[in-house]
């Protein structure tokens, strides 16, 4: 009998670092749970699926990493939606920029 695996959820999740990795293993299962398919790598049709899974699950956003020894895609990193502050997240071509504007600094 298949493992019926459930898309994460900000609440579902123990956030005190305010980000999850969710591997490339859980994104595959639950692509190929919820297309019927096969997929073995973390393609762009997946990539797309998953961002907007992500987005209608709650999640403010996420960052697609490659594996450093392969460069095949390792997972990605969910961000949860601000509470009480701001957050912009900025990607440039090599770093990863999270600015929050809270009152309190």
């Amino acid at each position: 009998m298949a493992r019926n695996f459930k898309f994460p959820t900000p609440e579902s999740c123990k956030l005190k670092d305010n980000a999850v990795l969710c591997t490339s293993d859980r994104i595959l299962s639950l692509y190929n749970q919820a297309t019927g398919k096969d997929q073995k790598r973390i393609t762009d049709p997946v990539k797309q699926w998953f961002s907007q899974e992500a987005q209608q699950n709650g999640w403010a956003g996420g960052h697609f990493l490659p594996e450093v020894q392969s460069g095949h895609g390792a997972g990605c990193v969910l961000f949860i939606p601000p509470k009480e502050i701001n957050v912009e997240v900025k990607v440039t071509e090599k770093t990863l920029i999270l600015l929050a504007d809270d009152e309190n600094s």
